[in-house]
């Protein structure tokens, strides 16, 4: 029974992609509406990271980015279905590299790059990476618990170009693959399990604990380190600028490359909080507390 619910789902998922952007950003306004006002989803959540992060704002200033966040949280959600159906010709349109020759140079010296990126303004587009430069592109997922919809899931990601690796095969993957013509994306920002916190930063105004294992395998592989920081240029439109943050890793301080990376992100966000993903529970952790 659970797969045929499942199947039936991810027909209805797929024929709603089918419908054009108007209808689907009308879906969204709606969607806005039950996850805002009806359901209130983690808005506590939102409203304490957000008043944590900016103290100098006041209230009416948070509430207003706590708006426009679910109302970009509702317009990712919807970018992201239609991703199941969007050609890459259509995909081109909507999300742009601007200075994709940084790929090519790295290409042409024979240099991998570990592309580092934040859950801000549509993320999932960066799945598109592989149609923009030369590398073979590689990027980590976490499986989720339906065998059929993970496998779903990865197929609608790999068909840009990607190839998928379970999060747990990471070290494994990128050992057996050293040649300098690779692409590994990664996304640091979340908040590692209390178990793995092996490094805090000062970050947005609050102490937080930070994944290192981006800075560990680049230094480990010699990758170069790019951000690319992701703009929305108006409603379902996007341009990526990458810039190289480190051209050789291996001559780094220890946690130089994560201090740098977090520095970046932090300043990408202020220009425009409300698209960071706010509701994520990133401050959970506390220093010195045993969980």
């Amino acid at each position: 029974m659970q797969k045929i619910i499942t199947y039936i789902g991810i027909g209805i998922i797929y024929l709603i992609s089918l419908l054009p952007h108007w209808i689907l950003y009308g879906i969204s306004d709606f969607a806005y509406l039950l996850l805002y006002h009806v359901f209130a989803y983690r808005r506590k959540v939102v409203n304490e990271n957000l008043r944590n992060s900016f103290p100098e704002k006041t209230p009416a200033e948070i509430k207003k980015i706590e708006r426009k966040f679910f109302r970009h949280l509702t317009d990712v959600m919807i970018e992201t279905i239609k991703e199941f159906s969007i050609s890459n010709k259509a995909i081109k349109k909507r999300f742009k590299f601007t200075n994709p020759e940084l790929f090519q140079e790295h290409y042409d010296n024979k240099k991998s790059v570990m592309m580092t990126m934040g859950h801000y303004n549509n993320w999932e587009y960066g799945v598109t990476t592989p149609l923009w430069v030369p590398q073979e592109c590689w990027a980590v997922y976490g499986k989720i618990e339906n065998p059929i919809m993970d496998k779903y899931l990865v197929r609608t990601r790999e068909r840009f170009g990607f190839t998928l690796y379970p999060m747990e095969q990471t070290y494994d993957i990128m050992l057996k693959h050293q040649q300098g013509d690779k692409l590994y994306m990664f996304m640091a920002d979340q908040s590692p399990h209390h178990a793995k916190i092996k490094y805090w930063i000062p970050f947005l105004n609050q102490e937080t604990p930070v994944h290192i294992g981006a800075e560990k395998l680049s230094k480990m592989l010699d990758l170069a380190v790019v951000f690319i920081d992701i703009q929305r240029v108006k409603r379902g439109y996007y341009e990526i600028t990458a810039q190289t943050l480190f051209e050789n890793p291996k001559e780094t301080d220890e946690h130089e490359i994560t201090d740098k990376y977090f520095k970046v992100l932090e300043e990408v966000i202020r220009k425009n909080p409300e698209n960071w993903l706010w509701s994520h529970k990133r401050w959970k952790y506390k220093r010195g507390v045993k969980y």
